[in-house]
């Protein structure tokens, strides 16, 4: 060979010996670093859904629970406002027989006077089936 006459040689083969297993290779290494992306891109979304499904839980829980606790106090409330309204009718009612036992008394003691008014005051009438209610 002499330094001049390049035209007989495979350049291919000075260049890159074994030409035919590297890109095999640098395939199968690009499928291997594919694959191993595919991997992490993929526990990294199963994460990232794991994380969404667990806050979503948890606000479930505290939307729950705030419902709970509102429909407990609104139940407190109401029944708060019912006693308030049974004390107030039984006050009411309580006033009123009040009332009536002193308007009765009342009467019953101006008829008594009445009564010994017209019989003279030394007399005692003679009460007979009279009911006094006091």
């Amino acid at each position: 060979m002499s330094s001049g006459n390049t035209d007989n040689i495979d350049w291919t083969c000075v260049t890159s010996p074994k030409l035919e297993g590297k890109p095999t290779n640098s395939i199968q290494v690009q499928i291997a670093k594919f694959d191993e992306e595919s991997c992490w891109r993929w526990e990294r979304l199963m994460k990232q859904a794991a994380e969404q499904e667990a806050r979503r839980l948890v606000e479930e829980a505290a939307r729950k629970k705030a419902e709970e606790e509102e429909r407990r106090v609104a139940k407190e409330k109401r029944k708060a406002e019912e006693e308030a309204k049974a004390q107030a009718e039984f006050e009411v009612r309580h006033k009123a027989e009040a009332e009536v036992r002193v308007r009765e008394k009342a009467e019953s003691l101006a008829a008594g006077k009445a009564m010994q008014a017209r019989l003279g005051q030394g007399a005692k009438p003679k009460v007979r089936g009279i009911l006094i209610l006091y």
